[in-house]
């Protein structure tokens, strides 16, 4: 196996471990939890994060910890996400959308409106929204996303 080939299937083992760890916890693992359980060091986690945060369905906090794991984030926002028994946040109504539909699941998302804080929760069955009533808008065109990904 090529270096190369190596540094693809070490940051394959990182996301798959991420996102297992995610679904499982509810919460993202932190970058000593993932180094123990592969049995590396930090540094080499690290370094994988940073790879897969090229593409942007992982993104990074300032310090090196997860910060977004598409659909999830990993810090709690205004996008509540229930499923069953289990919640998860979103960075976005997008992301939050993105949940029950990655997972095949119903779900309850407590979103709020953007400028008058008015809840405006939506409820996903069989893989489409239950209310025919309320608007989601998204600001900020998809190919302008990553400009500036926090205020999107």
């Amino acid at each position: 196996m090529t270096p190369e080939e190596q540094t693809q299937e070490f940051d394959a083992r990182v996301r798959v471990f991420t996102y297992r760890y995610m679904l499982r916890n509810e919460k993202s693992p932190a970058i000593r939890e993932i180094a123990a359980a592969l049995h590396c060091p930090a540094a080499k986690v690290r370094g994988a994060l940073a790879r897969l945060s090229e593409s942007h369905a992982f993104m990074q906090q300032e310090n090196g910890e997860l910060w977004r794991v598409a659909p999830f984030s990993c810090t709690p926002t205004a996008f509540p996400v229930k499923v069953g028994k289990r919640s998860w946040f979103a960075n976005c109504i997008w992301d939050a959308l993105g949940i029950p539909a990655m997972l095949g699941k119903d779900a309850e998302i407590q979103a709020a409106c953007g400028c008058c804080n008015y809840d405006m929760p939506l409820q996903i069955h069989n893989g489409k929204l239950s209310s025919t009533q309320g608007v989601v808008h998204i600001a900020v065109p998809a190919r302008e996303w990553y400009k500036d990904v926090v205020f999107t």
